[in-house]
């Protein structure tokens, strides 16, 4: 085997031929390479071998591998002439090597929902609550992506406004893993504060420092309320795990639509642990999950088609309804109704405002925290190694110093308004002191810990 060393902006990739191949054939082959796009995506050091991208799921390179042992003119074995005709064994057995894979996942994921029971499966109320879906997904309609979402909120069992070390975040459970693939959480959360243990998902995700501010989720309340968020990052995982999957050899457009719902559902929680479920190759107890997930998400596709009419699949469940009285035209009814001098007026009128000076002062202490909240978001993008670690700490315990100073001032401005009828803005001065101390608790708990650990005093 003749192998050569080509720069392709700035990278070096190594490309493989056959023997007695010369500089200038290989040349041409991984000119054709780069002009196609399938460098792309490759690192440094990475062998560029069309049967290596065949035997990963690459459509393209299989193409590409079939069109040299036919001997299209301009395909890898016409351009290059008789010097590459000899690879011809070596590209065939990849290709059966990649054709295998394929058949194996598919056999694999037709036994593990034959094989499985229906555990927790839909029904038109659970159908009905689920809003419809913005698109299709990968050869799954619009009823069918709105079917597996509906089930996977129901195999979940959680309110959109609740989560748990158990069960995850929101309806559909989510995992700080499928926040970050989401691009909701930072890149590096996981590998940071989740690995072995170290913290519980519940704490890590209370922090508003590791939240990105994608669609305006900065933070977990933000997206506990925002049952829409959920649904379209639901929706998204599951697109992208469709994608993630292909590219690592599951055949998907081979599949019909009760199977690829399960797939779906599966490669939102991890591509490639769906990947090693269609092998067969995942630990009992995770297999039981994956199984029961793809059998109930064929299930649900199948309901949908044998039960929801039209009518049924076009209604959406209503949002959250507020402000839909008009109270000056009640309190002058009601008024009416009572017209007796002797009953004291009524009045259904927002709470009671602050007076200017406490608005101030809880206005000003919101701006001081929102100033440490952007440096602690500086400081999570740096670099930490041993010898920045001293000097990162520096600054986080300098951030602590002024946060328990804002929390002095939070403190003291509700013992202002204690017993007073400032009820939303009673509220507003607690979630503020709440959430500096967190801010707080986050650096003592989380950051200087881990800094310590890398090598820091």
């Amino acid at each position: 085997m003749s192998i050569f060393n080509f720069d392709l902006g700035g990278k070096k990739f190594e490309i493989q031929g056959p023997p007695g191949a010369t500089e200038a054939q290989a040349r041409a082959i991984f000119d054709q390479q780069a002009k196609t796009g399938a460098l792309v995506g490759l690192k440094t050091g990475d062998i560029l071998n069309a049967a290596k991208q065949a035997e990963g799921g690459l459509a393209a390179a299989t193409g590409q591998i079939s069109q040299a042992l036919s001997g299209v003119p301009g395909s890898l074995g016409g351009s290059l002439g008789t010097a590459f005709s000899t690879a011809g064994k070596e590209f065939s057995s990849a290709l059966s090597s990649a054709t295998s894979v394929a058949q194996q996942t598919l056999s694999g994921i037709t036994k593990s929902i034959a094989g499985t029971p229906v555990t927790n499966g839909i029904s038109i109320a659970d159908f009905s609550k689920q809003v419809p879906s913005l698109t299709s997904i990968s050869g799954l309609s619009g009823i069918d992506v709105r079917s597996a979402m509906s089930q996977a909120s129901t195999l979940v069992g959680q309110a959109s406004t609740q989560f748990s070390d158990a069960l995850g975040v929101g309806k559909f459970g989510f995992d700080a893993t499928q926040l970050e693939s989401a691009g909701l959480l930072k890149t590096g959360t996981v590998s940071s504060y989740l690995k072995q243990g170290v913290n519980s998902l519940t704490s890590v995700l209370k922090s508003p420092a590791i939240w990105t501010g994608k669609d305006g989720i900065n933070n977990l309340d933000s997206l506990l309320g925002n049952p829409a968020a959920q649904n379209l990052t639901q929706q998204n995982l599951m697109s992208s795990g469709l994608n993630a999957v292909k590219q690592l050899g599951i055949p998907i457009d081979k599949l019909d639509p009760k199977a690829l719902a399960g797939v779906s559902l599966n490669a939102a929680k991890s591509p490639a642990d769906a990947l090693a479920w269609a092998k067969g190759k995942l630990p009992a107890d995770l297999k039981s999950q994956f199984d029961t997930v793809a059998k109930d998400a064929s299930f649900a596709v199948d309901f949908a088609k044998q039960k929801i009419n039209d009518a049924i699949a076009q209604l959406a469940p209503p949002g959250d309804a507020e402000d839909t009285v008009d109270r000056a035209t009640l309190d002058a009814a009601v008024t009416r109704i009572f017209g007796n001098d002797k009953i004291p007026s009524l009045d259904y009128g927002g709470p009671v405002p602050p007076p200017a000076p406490l608005f101030a002062e809880n206005k000003r202490l919101k701006a001081l925290t929102s100033e440490q909240q952007t440096k602690l978001s500086q400081l999570g993008t740096q670099e930490v190694t041993v010898k920045t670690a001293n000097a990162l700490i520096a600054q986080y315990e300098a951030i602590m110093k002024y946060l328990n100073n804002v929390a002095k001032d939070y403190a003291s401005l509700q013992k202002d308004v204690a017993g007073k009828p400032y009820t939303e803005f009673i509220a507003e001065v607690d979630a503020g002191l709440a959430l500096v101390l967190a801010l707080y608790d986050d650096i003592r708990k989380l950051y200087l810990p881990n800094l310590r650990r890398a090598g820091g005093r």
